[in-house]
């Protein structure tokens, strides 16, 4: 890989890539709301010379697509998002203004997970401008509904996104992302019979059949796995009618998030579930649905070739080896466990997600671009000549 680590400082500085990320936090960008942002993306990505493809998807709401073919090669995938949760209460400045002190951008997404768009569109210019440099394919998505029930990725994949490698920018600095647990959404619909209260002995009370249920999901084995951890967790139990009335209840919903270690699924946390609701004897019926949004568990294996690669350009950056860490659920588990893309997950430092007062690190902004060109550089080498 090229060395030239004046070349490499001179691809972003710190003011710029606070810059980028002050503007794309002055867009309100809440799932479903994300078009304007997008379109400020894709305006400046054509200023640099490249050519976005704005991609539909529900409402407006694109994708951002921008392909950088650099002659025959393998293909590196760059993602981000661009929605962001709601603002919370206790922010100490506006939200969507971005406030530095120091070396510290405070604002609403500048974490999670503008600077790291910023810092993937900063990588993208750079390789745009130094195509003698390498060989291949770049591609830059920036998805929308990430928080919500991540559209924009399953766009991408339903449309056949295809890559070698991808890199998902999400904040991530200290401990660079190799995998993370799974998500299913499980309804349990319990249906009893109804019966004046008075005499409930003539009904089926679906309440405490739904609660018999919950009291004992704990006795279900969960997966083991060394590095992550099943967990699972009753959402919600609703039932009984909303106005009040001496009614014995005929329905009762249970709403249950299981997280998921590799080799387990929704169709086996069900089978689980309707195996425990067989048990119990219940004269009232239960009824199972995997409910969206499904997310399947990934992890990529320390010796892959995209994470070697990744953690010499980590240590040529940071004067460190990497220490391998694992999160919780998003658009990384699509990339990998469902398209079968190699994934990283890696960005920029920060904190208070989804809290108020979130910020992100300044410095880490331009040193996660860095980051990302040299392991572009190191996937997608130039034809060298044989020594």
């Amino acid at each position: 890989m090229n060395s030239d680590t004046t070349w490499l400082r001179s691809i972003a500085d710190d003011d710029e890539a606070a810059a980028l990320t002050a503007e794309l936090v002055s867009f309100r960008s809440y799932p479903g709301e994300e078009g304007d942002v997008q379109r400020a993306v894709a305006a400046w990505l054509a200023g640099h010379g490249l050519d976005p493809e704005l991609q539909a998807t529900a409402g407006d709401r694109p994708n951002v697509i921008a392909r950088l073919e650099n002659g025959p090669g393998p293909v590196l995938l760059l993602n981000g998002h661009v929605d962001t949760v709601l603002a919370v209460d206790g922010w100490s400045s506006d939200p969507w203004t971005a406030r530095r002190e120091g070396d510290r951008l405070y604002g609403l997404g500048a974490c999670d997970m503008k600077s790291g768009v910023a810092a993937a569109m900063l990588a993208t210019r750079a390789l745009a401008r130094h195509r003698d440099r390498w060989r291949g394919t770049l591609v830059l998505t920036t998805v929308v509904d990430e928080e919500a029930y991540s559209i924009g990725a399953r766009a991408l994949i339903d449309a056949g996104i295809r890559a070698d490698w991808c890199v998902v920018t999400e904040a991530s600095w200290d401990k660079p992302c190799l995998g993370s647990v799974g998500k299913t959404l499980v309804h349990v619909d319990v249906a009893g019979k109804a019966a004046h209260a008075s005499w409930p002995a003539t009904g089926v009370n679906a309440a405490v059949e739904a609660a018999r249920f919950v009291a004992r999901l704990d006795d279900l084995p969960l997966g083991q796995h060394p590095r992550l951890t099943a967990t699972r967790c009753v959402l919600g139990l609703q039932t009984g009618n909303d106005q009040y009335v001496i009614t014995v209840p005929e329905k009762a919903r249970v709403v249950v998030n299981r997280m998921l270690v590799p080799g387990e699924g929704g169709e086996s946390t069900v089978a689980e579930m309707r195996a425990l609701a067989d048990s119990l004897g219940s004269p009232a019926s239960f009824d199972f649905a995997v409910e969206p949004p499904f997310y399947p568990p990934w992890e990529t294996a320390p010796d892959h070739p995209l994470v070697v690669a990744f953690a010499r350009a980590y240590t040529a950056e940071a004067g460190q080896a990497p220490e391998w860490g694992y999160t919780g659920f998003g658009d990384a588990n699509l990339f990998s466990g469902e398209a079968g893309i190699p994934t990283v997950q890696f960005g920029p430092r920060g904190a208070n997600f989804h809290q108020a007062d979130e910020w992100v690190d300044v410095p880490s902004i331009a040193a996660t671009t860095r980051v990302l060109v040299r392991l572009a550089l190191d996937l997608m080498p130039a034809e060298m000549e044989s020594t």
